[in-house]
């Protein structure tokens, strides 16, 4: 039993001002907003990533995200995918925020390659059979987006920005993969990128793969007619 609590509630470090400031010294800010550094490329090439709760009532403020991150690391890892490897996790004194320190994933997201024009049919269509496989395996990615999977330099498709997932003993619902696919969508500037053919491919990469129900696969097709933004409908066969 302790060793299980010991899983869950990992050991977080209390991170001083002044270590706080000599880590980030000659760093790369990434992300920041109104309240300061969200996510700073460290000198030793590591990345430490804050988080910051906002609401005054949040389960952030008895689990942190910076545990969810670190958690869906490890469980990534465990299924298999690519993603960021989590080290130590902080916490602020006087402060709800907290931090992990991890080593990114290398590799360019999807994004940058489109880009620079460098994801052709087959990469799309291997992209649509990932997402297949994420959701056979139960993962809930609720930040999937173009910009959150990386290519690493072996040609496989990685995950970063893993803090808000779910992670099921059973393949996604059908209801659960609209959702997701919905979000995806959310962001057309990316699927104007990819183009029709891109698009198309990475559809049937997705249908080719998750090997549906007839009802299922109607639906997802249906929502997402809704949300194209071109007219094309080879994907459609």
């Amino acid at each position: 039993m302790a060793n299980c609590i010991s899983k869950w509630i990992r050991p977080s470090e209390l991170m001083p001002p002044q270590v706080l400031e000599i880590m980030l010294a000659g760093g790369e800010v990434l992300e920041q907003d109104e309240r300061g550094y969200k996510v700073v490329r460290l000198k030793t090439g590591d990345m430490l990533k804050i988080f910051r709760v906002r609401r005054k009532v949040s389960g952030a403020r008895i689990y942190s995200h910076a545990r969810r991150f670190f958690r869906n690391s490890e469980r990534l890892h465990t299924l298999g995918i690519s993603t960021v490897e989590c080290k130590r996790l902080f916490y602020f004194a006087d402060s709800s925020d907290t931090a992990v320190l991890y080593s990114p994933l290398v590799g360019h997201t999807v994004r940058k390659l489109l880009d620079e024009n460098s994801l052709n049919l087959d990469m799309a269509h291997a992209l649509g059979e990932y997402i297949a496989g994420l959701h056979q395996l139960g993962i809930h990615f609720r930040s999937l987006h173009l910009g959150n999977i990386v290519v690493t330099p072996d040609g496989r498709y990685g995950l970063i920005d893993i803090s808000d997932m779910s992670i099921y003993p059973w393949p996604l619902f059908c209801n659960t993969r609209v959702r997701n696919f919905r979000h995806l969508c959310r962001y057309p500037e990316d699927i104007r990128l990819l183009g029709a053919p891109a698009w198309g491919s990475l559809l049937q990469g997705y249908f080719y793969s998750s090997q549906l129900g007839a009802a299922c696969e109607s639906k997802l097709k249906k929502q997402l007619g809704k949300a194209i933004v071109f007219n094309h409908a080879n994907w459609r066969s």
